[in-house]
């Protein structure tokens, strides 16, 4: 895209005459525009070429299609696997929902936190997949970020008969999807927000998957990494970087590997601890500060494009484990009885 930008913005009669040896003549490879979106935000670095000959994109149409095919295979064996496999059938399919963001919902609400990360990730990969086939962007994001929705409303359909079919859950995959797609189509709005998950296994977890977890039904599977939810806090991020002024000034030139976090995350919902550990439910809202690693890989790899470019969508919706300081925070516990669930 950048490169599409830049050849109309370069193109034009250029100088022979011997005077022009004598100006300063902008390069073929810098930006023709000013402080817009910096060309980092997307991993859209591209070269012109040496002559005015018409770019030719690369077609990688069919890899792509088949390679997005084999990663909704992978995950839909996944999900298989994770919610399904080790759970009984209803024998009927039951309407309804578990709830919102309630003290006494069955994960405290962080499982609509997670509805709304992994369909926003699933789509924005998909949309990326299909950019790199060749596909333009309207094209990449309806197609990428129309499956991820698509997929997650088959996951509640099919809940439906193991568990519930949750609107609720179905609303947070919905706004993962918007948040993909604004994020695609708005090159400004993705260089200053990210919605990430900051993840390490909880002790409940690792209780799982030795086997010493007290494991109620359809919580036994290992693979259900996806309800690890005490280990899990859902960030909506704002870069400091993205405030061009600041990120380049003399004194504050380390705001740039800084972000404002407003964050949530509930604890001891789920996966359920063992009654012996006396262990609190709660839920945690705050304000606070995180550290941008994908600011900081950016930079370090500058120079090694592929591993600049998968530390750059790693980090888009993965945050770096115990980098994030609380500074206002509120908690709040369950006043009755918690609600069983899941999926």
């Amino acid at each position: 895209m950048i490169t599409w930008l830049q050849v109309p913005a370069v193109a034009g009669p250029v100088a022979t005459d011997s005077a022009s040896t004598d100006r300063d003549v902008t390069p073929r490879t810098s930006s023709p525009w000013l402080d817009l979106a910096p060309s980092e935000v997307l991993e859209k670095h591209a070269q012109l070429p040496d002559t005015d000959e018409e770019v030719v994109k690369p077609d990688h149409k069919a890899t792509s299609v088949l390679t997005l095919a084999g990663l909704y295979a992978g995950f839909t064996g996944w999900t298989y696997l994770a919610w399904y496999r080790k759970h009984k059938p209803l024998g009927y399919f039951k309407w309804g929902g578990d709830g919102w963001f309630g003290p006494e919902t069955y994960a405290g609400g962080a499982d609509k936190g997670g509805h709304a990360w992994a369909t926003m990730g699933l789509g924005r990969m998909g949309t990326e997949l299909l950019r790199w086939g060749g596909y333009d962007r309207w094209t990449s994001a309806i197609i990428g970020v129309g499956l991820s929705e698509a997929l997650f409303f088959g996951v509640e359909v099919k809940d439906g008969f193991f568990y519930e079919f949750s609107y609720s859950d179905l609303f947070g995959d919905t706004v993962g999807a918007a948040l993909a797609f604004a994020f695609e189509m708005s090159p400004r709005l993705d260089e200053m927000f990210d919605y990430k998950v900051q993840y390490w296994p909880s002790h409940q977890y690792i209780e799982k998957l030795d086997g010493s977890s007290p494991c109620p039904s359809g919580g036994c599977s290992k693979f259900n990494i996806a309800e690890d939810y005490s280990g899990e806090t859902y960030l909506l991020a704002f870069h400091l970087s993205s405030i061009h002024s600041l990120r380049d000034s003399k004194y504050y030139w380390w705001t740039r590997y800084i972000d404002l976090a407003v964050a949530y995350e509930s604890r001891y919902y789920k996966p359920e601890p063992n009654a012996s550990e006396m262990l609190t439910p709660h839920q945690n809202a705050f304000i606070g500060v995180t550290f941008d690693a994908q600011r900081l890989c950016d930079e370090l790899f500058k120079n090694h494009s592929t591993t600049r470019k998968i530390t750059h969508g790693l980090f888009e919706i993965f945050n770096v484990p115990f980098s994030t300081l609380p500074v206002i925070k509120g908690t709040r516990y369950p006043a009755g009885t918690i609600n069983t669930g899941g999926a």
